[in-house]
């Protein structure tokens, strides 16, 4: 008789626990009869063919035509493996989805307009011009710097602030931003790749944050979230306070760590350069 853990194991795979009890018994037994199945697996035998006949279209189990016909376990390798792989990709989507929501319930908090202009620590800055103006302000001294943003934001980023942070990249200060790689901002991530490090966000971003420093960090609700850089009613926040800083630092981290660098572009100038 199959183990209760092992049921409860093999249904987080997406089976039912009849599929379950059908499955791990023909493992252990081999080839038999439905009627053997239903009691051996302790399913009704009314439920028997039902479960019997999902299980074959999930690969986990093979009918041996006869009188009567015959039921085997197909491989757990064959069978298992691809919803183990399934469910471990699952978890990791879901991982980086509730991280993703982390930071935007985080950064919606202070992200409203209803917060005074010059709350302790935090000040409140409208509009995409001056928005734009108080990051190129702050990566003149830079000395590390995190952007993560949309991938629009990459666009505005690399028509707005590639001068300045190419400059703090010659300076030494490390300079990393992450962002969705489109075919829309393909161009754009070829170019700003030679100039600063990127790596490939695989979620989009809800907001754009920045950080400077670990000691100042911008949160931006870009309205709207386009690649123009003349216009926008974009909304931030400025914050200079250490423990936001430090938790969104850590998250950055986090996400960098996770997301695949952008090579393609160094690689077509090496190419280049060869021929």
């Amino acid at each position: 008789m199959a183990e209760e853990a092992e049921i409860a194991a093999i249904r987080r795979l997406g089976l039912t626990e009849y599929e379950a009890r059908i499955y791990l018994n023909l493992i252990r037994m081999g080839p038999i009869k439905a009627s053997e199945l239903s009691f051996f697996a302790q399913v009704p035998r009314t439920k028997t063919y039902g479960a019997v006949k999902l299980l074959v279209q999930k690969n986990l189990v093979r009918i041996i035509p006869g009188k009567p016909d015959l039921y085997a376990a197909q491989s757990p390798i064959e069978g298992l493996a691809p919803l183990v792989t399934k469910l471990a990709r699952d978890v990791t989507d879901s991982e980086a989805m509730v991280r993703d929501l982390s930071i935007a319930y985080e950064s919606g908090r202070f992200v409203k307009r209803d917060i005074p202009k010059t709350a302790d620590e935090f000040w409140q800055i409208e509009g995409r011009q001056n928005v734009i103006n108080k990051l190129n302000q702050m990566f003149m001294d830079a000395r590390k710097v995190g952007y993560c943003t949309s991938a629009a934001g990459l666009i505005r980023v690399y028509k707005t602030h590639s001068e300045a942070l190419e400059k703090a990249r010659k300076r030494g200060a490390v300079v990393r931003i992450l962002a969705p790689i489109s075919q829309e901002n393909a161009r754009v991530a070829s170019e700003i790749s030679n100039v600063i490090e990127l790596r490939n966000l695989k979620k989009p971003a809800g907001v754009t944050v920045v950080t400077v420093d670990s000691e100042q960090l911008v949160v931006i609700d870009s309205r709207p979230d386009d690649a123009r850089t003349d216009r926008g009613f974009d909304l931030a926040i400025w914050t200079t306070n250490r423990l936001l800083v430090g938790v969104y630092e850590r998250y950055f981290d986090w996400m960098w760590d996770e997301s695949r660098i952008i090579e393609a572009a160094r690689h077509r100038q090496v190419q280049r350069a060869e021929i």
